[in-house]
């Protein structure tokens, strides 16, 4: 699946035509922050991710994301969980530039001891400021639903993520 999510990024990136030089349209970087999922008996945990996209013109932006999340909770143990999946995105020109929005829906992996894979979907908005022409520092946060897949409950998780993404 990373594979399928590395070739989709990479496809996104070659299909990109070439506009205004000074703007950079296509990303590739890495998330770290803070994960708080709502599953019974788990705690806020660190998160850390990946993330690759380019702007289809000014504004529209495909992408794909990779999110993982670890720790052992005293009460039930293990409970890891990994999300992945393609992301369509809107950033704002003009006195926003650098803000965006977006969906995503994906794949997940969830280890309590057992493995479970249920579908994810979520909302997503960050900013990126650019420090220098090719190298931005910002964040986002995301709320992301992992359905059920029984006997796992459903549950949903609020992220806060700083990023740093390469644009060229």
């Amino acid at each position: 699946m990373i594979r399928s999510l590395a070739a989709l990024a990479l496809s996104a990136l070659i299909s990109v035509p070439a506009f205004a030089a000074e703007i950079p349209h296509a990303w590739v970087g890495g998330l770290f922050g803070l994960a708080v999922p709502n599953a019974d008996n788990t705690s806020t945990r660190g998160m850390f991710g990946l993330t690759a996209g380019a702007k289809l013109g000014d504004n529209l932006g495909v992408g794909a994301y990779y999110l993982t999340a670890n720790k052992d909770e005293n009460t039930i143990g293990r409970f890891n969980y990994d999300l992945y999946g393609v992301q369509l995105s809107y950033h704002f020109d003009g006195e926003a530039t650098g803000a965006w929005f977006g969906g995503r829906i994906g794949t997940s992996k969830i280890d309590t001891g057992a493995t479970y894979s249920p579908m994810n979907f979520g909302v997503v908005g960050g900013y990126d400021y650019l420090l220098i022409d090719h190298v931005s520092l910002g964040g986002e946060i995301n709320w992301m639903s992992i359905s059920e897949s029984a006997p796992l409950k459903s549950f949903s998780t609020l992220d806060f993520l700083a990023a740093v993404k390469f644009w060229f």
